[in-house]
């Protein structure tokens, strides 16, 4: 794949208006210093065509290692627990494959910073303020699937544990393109580490690269609650969930998740010489909404049991002595 870079027409044309714009006190480039700008920079874009091509079988066996794992990951959905260790030890080895491939793809895709800020600093783009800083780092970014090798990089280091390394190429792939996939995954991240402000501003970023993608948005909170959860950090879970329900009230799971983090935090008091329980707000709601979107689902029977111990719990002596 071709890396875009400045046709040496176009790159001759800003050595002009630089001339023009210089101070006649010999600030400016002279020609040979342009000449030998021009140079470098074709140099340069040769060598990127070369790498492309080095670098697209790595891409592709990184794929499909990264598609391999998804499919063992399926599969262990449906596993029995004697067939688990060994699907977990396969998916794991074609997460790493998947690493390997990607690190030497961007080892043959990726242009040095250093080295091209010197061209393009030569020729005093930045100096002379026709772009920012920012910009120029951006024109050193020529092929195109660089942030997407990233991107799947960080994929393949979340998927053998390895969360702050995938933090770490997340966050590159994003400042080169910010993505959504790319936000999402960085903030199941981040949750991962403990990091949650910078876990949840990750999702909030998803709606700054598309407005429409508010599912996708849900799905992010929803990922870091997960994880929350998984960790028994129920009390924190609930922010995010709270979020996911107003972005996709359609989630029943995500009802289920909040009904759970809600009643984590039920308290007691003592009133007239009894024990009352105090049921935070939302918790029945949040049970009933997962029961009306997926009243045979996996968690129903879980559910039920939950409101019927509400029930227990809010009737009178009275009415709980009658019933015996």
């Amino acid at each position: 794949m071709g890396r875009l870079l400045l046709k040496v027409s176009e790159l001759a044309l800003l050595m002009l208006l630089i001339v023009l714009s210089a101070p006649l006190s010999g600030e400016g480039l002279d020609f040979a210093e342009q000449q030998t700008d021009i140079k470098t920079a074709t140099r340069t874009k040769d060598d990127a065509v070369k790498r492309s091509e080095l670098m697209k079988p790595h891409f592709s066996n990184g794929n499909q290692a990264m598609q391999d794992a998804k499919a063992i990951r399926q599969q262990l959905q449906t596993a029995t627990s004697d067939q688990k260790p060994t699907l977990l030890a396969r998916m794991k080895e074609k997460y790493q494959t998947a690493i390997t491939e990607y690190e030497h793809a961007i080892e043959e895709t990726e242009v040095r910073d250093e080295n091209g800020l010197q061209v393009i600093g030569k020729i005093g783009v930045i100096r002379n303020g026709f772009v920012s800083q920012q910009k120029a780092v951006d024109m050193l970014v020529q092929d195109k699937d660089l942030p997407v090798i990233l991107s799947n990089l960080g994929l393949a280091y979340d998927g053998v544990g390895k969360y702050q390394e995938a933090i770490d190429t997340l966050e590159q792939a994003a400042m080169l393109k910010p993505a959504v996939g790319t936000y999402m995954e960085l903030g199941t991240d981040l949750a991962q580490v403990g990091r949650m402000p910078e876990a949840t501003a990750a999702c909030d970023k998803i709606l700054t690269v598309d407005a429409t993608a508010k599912n996708m948005q849900a799905g992010c909170y929803k990922n870091v609650a997960i994880v929350l959860t998984n960790k028994g950090k129920l009390l924190d879970a609930i922010a995010p969930l709270q979020k996911v329900t107003l972005l996709n009230p359609q989630d029943a799971l995500a009802w289920k998740l909040l009904g759970d983090s809600l009643l984590s935090t039920i308290t007691s008091k003592s009133q007239d010489g009894k024990i009352v329980y105090v049921i935070p707000p939302g918790t029945l709601e949040a049970y009933q909404r997962y029961l009306q979107l997926d009243p045979n689902g996996p968690y129903a029977g879980q559910v039920k049991s939950a409101l019927e111990g509400f029930a227990q719990l809010t009737k009178s002596p009275a009415e709980t002595k009658e019933k015996n």
